[in-house]
């Protein structure tokens, strides 16, 4: 992982640290160049002390844990890289440093949040509200907002998964539909919007990178083994000019995926980082898409190219008129005029 997403972790965490820490001295468990370099530039910390739980370790750098066991008064442990599991925990522990009050590990491990799960929250700002569904939380995770519906409905082993350094947003409307096998994996600082009665149908992976954001609209039908990648998770650098040509800015028009209302996604189907689907579109079967696509379209191929306007499509297979589609549904193509 590039520095730069180590070190926005870091700010992140350290607000959390510093309403525990109370002004304390910093204390670090075990050696980490990144965050020892984090704590004297950034966080303008220098007086921290170096700690280590094997005593024959100990010297003019390292302070041994037992030699300020009891003093949680003027020591907060930080632990960086160590993950955080009940040995060293109960270590700390028999040394007089309580979890979170007295001692924080920045690495906690996965977190596995189950289906049943109303409301879970924990001391790394993260906050998830998905009832039906399976959370996790990769190593070192925090500040994530997930929510799914209570209305929703995900199928076996779909799971919403955020991954690496920091956090994500995720927004997931009421009665959407996730079938088996669907997955969806956040990365820092990504954002997922989802809008109600959307369907995913089976084995369908869903994956977007740190800064990238992923918008779908609301009523879409997504058929099944369709992939969407919302990055393109690889740099590309242009030799001539010394610059990458797929920089990852959250914020930037050209790190999106964007799909209207009412779209309908066929079997196998690829759909691609820099992406804008209007409403009603309809997307063929094993089409690989990228690009700006108008409303009310049939877009197909590899590379996808729209192939009829001025359509509309319903879910149900036996309907042979337009009586009950809505009438926001029945748009003719409109082409935005070139600027």
């Amino acid at each position: 992982m590039d520095n730069d997403t180590i070190l926005e972790y870091y700010k992140k965490i350290s607000v959390i640290i510093d309403g525990f820490r109370k002004n304390r001295t910093v204390a670090v468990l075990g050696e980490s160049k990144n965050f020892m370099e984090f704590l004297e530039k950034v966080w303008g910390i220098t007086d921290y002390i170096q700690i280590t739980t094997v005593k024959k370790k100990a010297n003019d750098r390292l302070v041994y844990i037992g030699d300020i066991k009891g003093k949680n008064d003027r020591y907060y442990i930080i632990v960086p890289k160590i993950t955080k599991d009940l040995d060293i925990q109960m270590r700390l522990y028999d040394n007089g440093y309580d979890d979170y009050e007295d001692c924080f590990f920045l690495n906690h491990g996965k977190i596995w949040i189950a289906k049943g799960v109303k409301d879970y929250s924990d001391n790394y700002g993260n906050h998830v509200s998905a009832p039906s569904c399976e959370v996790v939380l990769e190593d070192y995770v925090c500040c994530s907002e997930i929510k799914a519906d209570e209305t929703c409905e995900f199928g076996n082993d779909s799971r919403i998964t955020a991954k690496v350094y920091g956090g994500c947003s995720v927004n997931i409307g009421r009665h959407c539909v996730f079938e088996d096998g669907v997955t969806l994996t956040v990365f820092s600082d990504g954002e997922v919007r989802i809008g109600s009665g959307t369907r995913f149908v089976r084995d369908t992976e869903i994956i977007v990178l740190g800064g990238m954001k992923l918008e779908v609209g609301k009523d879409c039908l997504f058929s099944f083994e369709i992939k969407i990648y919302c990055g393109d998770g690889h740099s590309i650098f242009d030799l001539v000019e010394k610059k990458r040509l797929n920089p990852q800015i959250k914020g930037s028009p050209k790190n999106i995926i964007s799909i209207g209302d009412h779209v309908w996604v066929g079997m196998r189907a690829m759909i691609l980082n820099r992406t804008v689907l209007g409403k009603c579109d309809i997307v063929g079967a094993g089409s690989i898409v990228k690009g700006d696509f108008s409303n009310n379209c049939i877009i197909a191929g590899t590379p996808a190219r729209v192939i009829r306007e001025n359509i509309t499509w319903s879910a149900n297979s036996l309907k042979n008129s337009l009586d009950g589609i809505p009438k926001e549904y029945m748009m003719m193509t409109e082409h935005p005029s070139e600027e």
